[in-house]
C-alpha cells in the first residue's frame, strides 16, 4: 500500500506579528542609531584657519584666503534669516535637524536612479557636511551626516545653529560666510543689506559660480525671485513685498576690504591636488586646523603679482563684470617640476576661475616647440631648409589648407633657426607634413600635454587648446635638457597635533627627450630673444634665456613661454570669451614675461646650459649648411654629432643654392647632402584637416 504523502501546511503569520516584527526593527533602528550617535566621536571642527606655507616656511595665508568676516546672528538682518529658511529648511524651527518627509522624497528619487542624487537635507545638515564631511554621494556619507546632525541639534539652539550656517557656507566669489558675501557683492556690512539684497544673497548657495551675480547676473535674479516667492508661501513677506524687491536695482558693487591677492590662486590648484588625492582630507583641510606646505615661493609670487599688475594690457569689465583681458602666468622649477608661482587672473576675490589651470586656449607658436624637437630628434640638422612660399595641402571633404604668415612670404629657403626666429607658419607646416603630425603628437606627450589633439598639418600651429600650467610644465624638457616632471605644489600636510597626514611621492622624472636635441631647440629659441620675434625681450630679462612667442589667429591668444636653466614661466593673455587683443604674443604676454623672469631671478647667477656629449659645434657653409669651400661665407652651427655634413659646399663665392642640390623625393625640404649614413630617414602624411584652424605667430 502506498505511502500517502502528508500534506504540511506553512505557519500562519498573524498581522499582529507583523505589526510587531516591524515595530522591533524600528525600535532596532532607532536604537542603533541613538548608540551610534553617543559613541561615535564627531570630528574636531577647528575654529582657526588652515593656513598655508611656502617652501621656505613662510605663511603664505589661510587656506581661504581673506574671505571670512563672522557676523553674529544679532547683526544679520531677519529678512536675511527667513530668506535662507524659507529657501533651505521651511521646517527649520520645527524638525530635529532631519526632515522625514524631505529624506523619504528624496530616497524614493534615489531608488528609482539606484544612486544618491537628491538629499533631502536640512540646514543643520548641510551644516553637518560643511564642518565635518565632503560632497561624496554616498549612502555610508549620508549616515555620518545623520548622527553629526542629532549631535549638533543636541548640543546647540536653532539660532546657533543658523549663525554658524550663515557663517560657513559658500556663496561663490571667494566669499565664505554672509559677512565676506555682503562684502563681496555689495560693499557694505551684512546688518546693512535691505530684502532685495537678501533675497539675492540667500539663493547663491545653491550654486554659487553659476549663480555668480557679477558674471551671471540674469540667472542671480531668477533665482532670487524663487527666494521671494518662497518667502511669500512661508508668511514671511508679502506679495506686495517680494514684487517690491524684485523690481529693486541690484546696485552690486565689487568689494575691496576683502580683495585677495593672487596667492588665492595657488593655494586653490594646491588645495585641487589635496582633493584628487582624497576629497576627505580637502574638505578636512577647508574646516580648519592644518598646515599646508607647498612649493610656492613667495617672493617669486609677489614678483608675479608686481610684473602681472605692472604690464598686462588695460582692460575693460565686460557685460559679467570680468576686466579682459584676462591672463594667467605659471612658473615651474625645471628641476623636479614644482610650482613656484601662478596667477589665473586679475583677482581671485572678484573672479575665483583659475585660467592657469583651467582655461584650455590654443597655444599659437609655442607648440612649435614639440615640432623642432621631433625634426631634431628624427636626426635632420639645423642648417636643413624649407622653402616659404605659396604652399597647398589638399583636405578631403573640405577646402585645401594654406598655411600663411601676417608678414608675408619671404620666397627664400629658411634654415630652422631662420624659421624660428621669425615664427614661420609655412616652414612649421612643412616640415610637420614631413614628420607626421601623430610623431609630434607622441613628443608633446612626452614632455607634458594631455589635452585633446588631433594628428593634422595644423597641428604645430596651435590648432588645439591647452592650459598655461601645461605649457609651462612642457617647456621643462627643454630646460633642463630632456627630463619631465609632473607639476605639482604640495609638499605636505600637517594636522593640528603636528603628525604628517599625507606627504605626496618624491617628483618622478621621466625621460622626454635627448639632452643633445634638448639643447639644440634651445639653442634655437635663443635666436628667438637674439634676432627673433622677441628681440625687445631679451634685454628686459637681462640673462641668457630661451623662449617662443604665439599669437592665434585674428589675435585671440597671445602668449610667451621661455625658460633658463633655473625656472620656465609660460604667460598668456586674452579674453575669456575670445576676441581680438589688437596685439601679438611678444607684446602683451612677453612683457609679462621678460620682467617677472628678470625679477625672480634677481641675485641669481647667469648661466647657460652645458652642451650634452652627442652635440658639437662647426663652422660650415652659410649658403647650403656643407662644409666650406674656400670661397664660401661661414657660420657656426650646433649639430647632433651624427648628423655634422660631411661633404664640402660646391656653391663658389656667395652665390645662391644651385639647382644641383635637391630634396628629399616628394617634399619641399632643402637639407644639405653629405649627412653621415645614420641620419635618420623619416616621412609623414597630410592628415585629415577638419575641425583645425590654422595660424600662429
Amino acid at each position: 500500500m502506498a505511502r500517502q504523502r502528508v500534506k504540511r501546511s506553512r505557519p500562519i503569520v498573524k498581522p499582529r506579528q507583523y505589526v510587531r516584527i516591524i515595530g522591533w526593527a524600528i525600535v532596532g533602528f532607532f536604537a542603533a542609531l541613538a548608540l551610534l550617535v553617543v559613541l561615535v566621536p564627531v570630528p574636531h571642527h577647528a575654529s582657526s584657519p588652515s593656513l598655508v606655507y611656502d617652501a621656505s616656511g613662510e605663511i603664505v595665508g589661510p587656506v581661504q584666503v581673506g574671505s571670512r568676516i563672522p557676523v553674529p546672528l544679532s547683526q544679520v538682518p531677519l529678512a536675511l534669516q527667513n530668506a535662507t529658511v524659507a529657501t533651505e529648511d521651511a521646517s527649520f524651527y520645527r524638525n530635529f535637524g532631519i526632515n522625514p518627509v524631505a529624506i523619504l522624497r528624496a530616497a524614493l528619487v534615489d531608488l528609482r536612479a539606484r544612486k544618491i542624487v537628491e538629499g533631502g537635507s536640512t540646514i543643520t545638515q548641510q551644516l553637518a557636511k560643511n564642518l565635518f564631511l565632503t560632497d561624496r554621494r554616498t549612502i555610508g556619507r549620508k549616515l555620518q551626516e545623520v548622527i553629526y546632525t542629532i549631535r549638533l541639534e543636541a548640543t546647540h539652539s536653532k539660532p546657533q545653529i543658523l549663525n554658524m550656517y550663515l557663517n560657513t557656507v559658500y556663496y561663490g566669489a571667494s566669499a565664505w560666510g554672509i559677512g565676506a558675501a555682503s562684502e563681496i557683492y555689495f560693499d557694505k556690512p551684512v546688518d546693512e543689506l535691505d530684502l532685495a539684497q537678501s533675497a539675492l544673497l540667500a539663493g547663491l548657495p545653491e550654486s554659487p559660480i553659476a549663480l555668480n551675480p557679477f558674471q551671471h547676473p540674469a540667472a542671480a535674479q531668477v533665482r532670487q525671485q524663487v527666494v521671494l516667492s518662497r518667502m511669500v508661501q512661508q508668511g514671511y513677506i508679502t506679495e506686495a513685498q517680494a514684487a517690491a524687491a524684485a523690481a529693486e536695482p541690484l546696485a552690486l558693487q565689487h568689494g575691496t576690504t576683502v580683495a585677495t591677492p593672487s596667492v588665492g590662486y595657488f593655494i586653490s590648484y594646491a588645495m585641487a591636488e589635496i582633493g584628487a588625492h582624497s576629497p576627505r582630507l580637502e574638505r578636512a583641510v577647508q574646516a580648519g586646523g592644518y598646515r599646508v606646505y607647498t612649493t610656492m615661493q613667495l617672493t617669486m609670487q609677489a614678483d608675479a603679482d608686481e610684473a602681472f599688475t605692472n604690464y598686462m594690457p588695460s582692460g575693460t569689465r565686460d557685460a559679467a563684470g570680468v576686466v579682459e583681458p584676462q591672463g594667467a602666468l605659471v612658473a615651474i622649477d625645471p628641476s623636479n617640476g614644482a610650482v613656484r608661482a601662478l596667477i589665473g587672473g586679475r583677482s581671485f576675490a572678484l573672479d575665483p576661475f583659475n585660467r592657469a589651470v583651467y582655461a584650455v586656449r590654443q597655444p599659437g607658436s609655442t607648440f612649435k616647440a614639440f615640432l623642432y624637437s621631433t625634426v631634431i630628434a628624427d636626426g635632420y640638422p639645423v642648417t636643413a631648409r624649407q622653402f616659404d612660399g605659396p604652399v597647398s595641402f589638399p583636405n578631403p571633404g573640405g577646402k585645401p589648407f594654406v598655411p600663411h604668415d601676417d608678414t608675408g612670404y619671404t620666397y627664400e629657403w629658411l634654415t630652422m633657426r631662420d624659421a624660428v626666429a621669425v615664427s614661420d607658419n609655412v616652414v612649421a607646416v612643412k616640415w610637420n607634413e614631413l614628420v607626421g603630425p601623430r610623431h609630434v603628437i607622441q613628443t608633446a606627450r612626452r614632455m607634458g600635454i594631455t589635452s585633446p589633439l588631433q594628428p593634422t598639418l595644423p597641428l604645430v600651429l596651435g590648432a588645439y587648446g591647452v592650459t598655461p600650467l601645461q605649457m609651462a610644465s612642457a617647456y621643462v624638457p627643454l630646460a633642463n635638457l630632456g627630463t619631465a616632471y609632473a607639476p605639482w605644489s604640495v609638499r605636505k600636510v600637517v594636522d593640528a597635533e603636528g603628525v604628517t597626514v599625507w606627504q605626496p611621492p618624491t617628483p618622478h622624472p621621466k625621460p622626454a627627450l635627448d639632452p643633445g636635441v634638448a639643447y639644440i631647440v634651445t639653442s634655437l629659441f635663443q635666436s628667438v630673444l637674439t634676432s627673433g620675434t622677441g628681440k625687445k625681450l631679451l634685454p628686459l630679462v637681462g640673462r641668457t634665456a630661451a623662449g617662443k612667442t604665439g599669437t592665434t589667429s585674428s589675435l585671440k591668444d597671445a602668449w610667451f613661454v621661455g625658460y633658463t636653466p633655473q625656472l620656465v614661466t609660460a604667460v598668456w593673455v586674452g579674453d575669456d570669451t575670445p576676441a581680438n587683443l589688437g596685439g601679438y604674443g611678444s607684446g602683451l604676454a612677453g612683457p609679462i614675461w621678460a620682467h617677472f623672469m628678470a625679477l625672480a631671478l634677481e641675485g641669481t647667477p647667469d648661466t647657460t646650459w652645458t652642451m650634452p656629449a652627442d652635440v658639437t659645434v662647426c663652422r660650415v657653409s652659410a649658403i647650403d649648411g656643407l662644409l666650406p669651400n674656400p670661397s664660401s661665407p661661414t657660420v657656426e652651427e650646433v649639430f647632433l654629432k651624427k648628423t655634422v655634413p660631411t661633404r664640402v659646399s660646391p656653391t663658389i663665392g656667395t652665390g645662391g643654392i644651385t639647382p644641383g642640390i635637391t630634396g628629399l623625393p616628394g617634399s619641399s625640404v632643402q637639407p644639405p647632402t653629405g649627412l653621415t649614413s645614420d641620419t635618420a630617414s623619416t616621412s609623414g602624411s597630410a592628415a585629415s584637416l577638419s575641425h583645425a584652424s590654422a595660424s600662429s605667430s
